[in-house]
């Protein structure tokens, strides 16, 4: 049940407070007494007959104290139905309203399943088995990647961001005052782990994963010793202790690779060195194997053996890093025929670099461990080495270097960091670029196609799966999906308020305040733990440029998430923007606009869920990247009494035409499972639109693009393959101001915007594809005809038979205009709305204290001149400028 929709409650003061040890005649007694109040408090609002029975059907089935009713899940379209057609239930649910006996109704079928037999304990047991089966099935605990994760790793890696990760770190300021390191900052499954192998190709490579090794079901697998080494806080004394450690552990690993190095690269003549690229990879391969746990077992077994007290003479540790340092290049030089440049020789790289975040106990300067590795490196700075640190979370800082011994050390200043690398890969699959004639609607639901957009990780994974059925481990690969969104393995429990925001951010797309503080930790946090992509961070640091992109993979899984909060009666996504809009979080600007994309989004998941009531996937949930009708997503955005109106209506551009709205686009559908932003206005065309169905989304305007601000492709014909002569969308503009915009502003031409191409592109064939607009009014609570909140067709006198338009305009942001609307949802979405005045948080909010605020003039307004229209003419005239600059009146 979508607690979206008009049957969405406020839960009572007594729900499901009753005792587990009490009888079910006691348990009902006490709900029975529950529901009757919510029904009578609904019924006092004026609300329409049909829907009082169908909201009433809905208390019952959410405060049943039998458990088997609360988890059956049915949708608002399948109450209003049922009552509509059955006289029983309606005459049921209407004497129930007047004796307050709701248990009288559980008999219904609606509420047993379809299953008439309500006396059945043992069968209603076992279905309550079987749904917890299902439970355990989809919460990603018991999934097993790690074969198919190790597979991915060596199948052909796609793409040159390695090589341009490696000229971008040529090309940076490397000298003494500048950072010898940078971040690597992305989310996760982005590919940073498997680009720097690929690099590691490219240039000789030390590298070090401080990953958990208990974390088996993540891969690459951690380096046990080194993370037991450089990540346990309670092993360093101080930071000039934590410094000289780390200088020696750095001075054995570079003294047990040039022995490696030695080992196993022999060359007798100068004419025979390898290329730096050979030596790269052979010394890759052979850390690959075995070598690279003994290196560094050996290396850490060293290091504790030679533990360094806590007031130990620490300036020979540092005299010794640098000569080992010296000695490695020198190795590699007898090897390696370098080039006679200044490009970096020695990469060194720490893979789950957060694991170094701890504090340094004690410190007063709350230094972590991270901070006293770059120090440590930054002790022998050349051009030669570079260090990467790879994560997901950016928490580089102060980075200085206390000790008297590093007096050469690079100093702390922020001009001098080397900017974070976000640059990872992103829409690579192989068979890119698609055609999308070579797809038709049925293929675009599978999740193995889903995968192919965004990061590598998922479609690595299922492409990597070696079982037969690959649709079974992609439903694995999903319920990945969805516990890495949540950050949480339980994907069925109930989740923390920031991951309930990144679902919302992934659906709808949201903007954050960017002077805000708090906006800036929330995106950094939701990179770190939720999947928000950062597309770029300035070396400043001062704020961060993220978001959620296309990835119709992630969409399905916040799809089917979402989807599972609707169970959770006390949980609503209207006041979930609220609460963020109220500290400041979202951005005010944007109020209107997303509360439209919200509504449409519980539109469409409610269409689904009822085209798909027949059916159900092996998680028992409905596919949202299957798509539905525009006659279902229609019915479902708008109240019932409108339905007739609107798919009765004709086309607004022609009145000779005496086609229905309904008959225009029978065999349509629409497939959204998330937003994206428009570049601009060269992409509001109909073949933007084959891209845009192709992954699932409706696009977002650009805030100058004229009378458009949301688009929603149209497949016209759903038996067809996808193609550019077959597309149409549904045009929307928003407007959240309380005043009604002019009719002749509101109207949308296709015509203002080329949506459609000309004649000459479509090489004179009759071309007459229709489209809908949508002119959403939320602000406005007086429409112009009185209690007509949606209205069809809208004309400014100029007429066309090429392309039909089907007009729309909807005013307010109530139930009476939108079916998805929530009964209890109303004041959430007027609170929101709201947030566009100047002085919400005004402390004094009476007329006179506001009236003095305006008096002020915060913002330019009508008669802000503050004198009288009537002495407009007889006002003395601009003062005469002299030539000396100064005005005389």
């Amino acid at each position: 049940m979508s607690q979206h929709s008009a049957l969405q409650p406020e839960p009572g003061p007594n729900a499901r407070q009753i005792e587990p040890q009490s009888s079910l005649e006691e348990q009902w007694e006490k709900t029975n007494a529950s529901i009757h109040e919510m029904v009578k408090a609904i019924q006092s609002t004026g609300i329409e007959h049909r829907e009082l029975l169908a909201q009433t059907l809905f208390q019952i089935q959410l405060y049943s104290p039998l458990k088997a009713l609360q988890e059956v899940t049915v949708y608002r379209d399948v109450y209003m139905d049922l009552i509509e057609g059955n006289p029983d239930i309606r005459q049921a649910l209407e004497s129930a309203i007047e004796s307050g006996r709701y248990d009288q109704v559980v008999s219904l079928p609606v509420l047993r399943g379809g299953d008439d037999d309500t006396g059945d304990e043992e069968e209603s047991t076992g279905s309550e088995e079987e749904s917890t089966e299902d439970e355990e099935e989809i919460t990603g605990q018991e999934i097993t990647t790690i074969g198919a994760a190790d597979a991915a790793w060596t199948a052909e890696y796609h793409g040159n961001y390695h090589e341009v990760m490696l000229r971008n770190i040529n090309s940076m300021n490397r000298g003494r005052i500048y950072a010898p390191f940078a971040e690597i900052t992305q989310s996760s499954g982005t590919g940073k782990s498997r680009t720097v192998h690929e690099l590691a190709a490219l240039i000789f490579t030390i590298p070090f994963n401080l990953r958990d090794p208990e974390q088996r079901e993540l891969y690459p697998l951690g380096d046990r010793s080194v993370r037991e080494y450089l990540c346990e806080a309670s092993n360093v004394k101080s930071v000039n202790h934590g410094e000289a450690r780390t200088a020696l552990f750095f001075s054995y690993v570079f003294s047990e690779v040039a022995e490696e190095v030695k080992r196993n690269f022999t060359v007798h003549r100068a004419t025979n060195k390898l290329h730096p690229r050979d030596l790269a990879k052979r010394w890759r391969d052979l850390l690959s194997r075995k070598t690279r746990r003994l290196l560094y077992s050996n290396i850490i077994e060293a290091c504790k053996i030679n533990e360094l007290p806590s007031d130990a003479n620490f300036r020979p540790i540092f005299r010794n890093l640098r000569r080992q340092f010296e000695r490695l290049l020198s190795v590699l030089e007898t090897v390696c025929d370098f080039p006679n440049s200044e490009d970096v020789r020695i990469l060194l790289y720490f893979d789950e670099a957060h694991e170094l975040g701890h504090a340094i106990p004690d410190d007063k300067q709350k230094k972590t461990l991270r901070d006293v590795v770059c120090s440590t490196l930054s002790y022998f700075q050349t051009s030669s080495v570079f260090t990467l640190f790879l994560s997901t979370q950016s928490s580089m800082g102060h980075f200085t270097s206390s000790t008297e011994m590093t007096q050469s050390a690079w100093q702390p200043n922020a001009k001098h960091l080397q900017a974070p690398f976000t640059e990872m890969p992103f829409d690579c699959h192989p068979t890119f670029p698609l055609k999308p004639g070579d797809f038709n609607l049925a293929q675009l639901q599978d999740l193995e196609f889903l995968a192919r957009f965004g990061r590598p990780l998922f479609w690595s994974l299922i492409e990597a799966s070696t079982g037969a059925d690959k649709s079974e481990f992609a439903e694995k690969i999903m319920a990945l999906a969805r516990a890495k969104l949540v950050h949480s393995s339980d994907i069925g429990a109930e989740q923390s308020d920031l991951a309930m925001l990144a679902i919302l951010d992934v659906l709808i797309t949201i903007d954050y305040e960017p002077r805000l503080d708090l906006a800036h930790k929330c995106e950094m946090d939701m990179i770190a733990s939720h999947m928000r992509i950062a597309f770029s961070i300035p070396q400043h640091r001062s704020y961060t440029r993220s978001g959620y992109p296309s990835e119709p993979f992630l969409a399905e899984a916040a799809s089917r998430q979402m989807y599972r909060f609707f169970r959770h009666p006390t949980i609503s996504m209207a006041r979930i923007l609220w609460k963020n809009f109220e500290s400041g979080l979202i951005d005010l600007g944007q109020n209107g606009q997303i509360i439209m994309r919200l509504l449409l989004r519980f539109a469409y998941m409610n269409a689904i869920a009822v085209e798909q009531a027949d059916k159900r996937y092996p998680t028992g949930e409905p596919n949202f990247s299957k798509g539905c009708s525009v006659v279902r997503l229609l019915k479902a955005l708008f109240a019932n009494r409108y339905h007739a109106e609107i798919l009765m209506s004709k086309p607004d551009n022609d009145v000779s035409s005496t086609c229905s709205l309904e008959d225009a686009f029978e065999y349509a559908v629409v497939r959204f499972t998330h937003f994206i932003r428009a570049v601009d206005e060269s992409v509001m065309n109909t073949k933007s639109m084959v891209s845009a169905f192709l992954r699932g989304a409706a696009l977002i305007c650009q805030n100058q693009q004229k009378t458009i601000d949301i688009i929603i492709p149209i497949l016209l014909d759903k038996c067809s393959v996808l193609k550019e002569s077959l597309m149409s969308a549904l045009l929307i503009q928003v407007n959240g101001r309380r005043q009604r915009s002019s009719s002749t502003v509101n109207i949308i031409d296709e015509k203002d915007h080329d949506f459609f191409p000309n004649k000459v592109s479509m090489r004179r064939r009759e071309d007459t594809r229709p489209y809908v607009t949508l002119v959403a009014e939320l602000g406005v609570d007086n429409p112009p005809q009185k209690n007509s909140f949606v209205v069809t067709g809208n004309n400014d006198g100029r007429l066309s038979k090429e392309h039909p338009r089907y007009g729309i305009q909807a005013y307010t942001c109530t139930m009476a205009a939108w079916k998805v609307v929530g009964f209890t949802e109303h004041a959430t979405y007027q609170r929101i709305l709201g947030t566009d005045d100047f002085l919400p948080d005004h402390p004094r909010q009476d007329e006179a204290s506001l009236g003095l605020v305006h008096q002020m003039l915060p913002f330019w307004y009508d008669n802000a001149m503050r004198y009288n229209d009537e002495d407009a003419d007889t006002m003395d005239p601009l003062p005469k400028l002299t030539g000396e600059g100064v005005g005389t009146l």
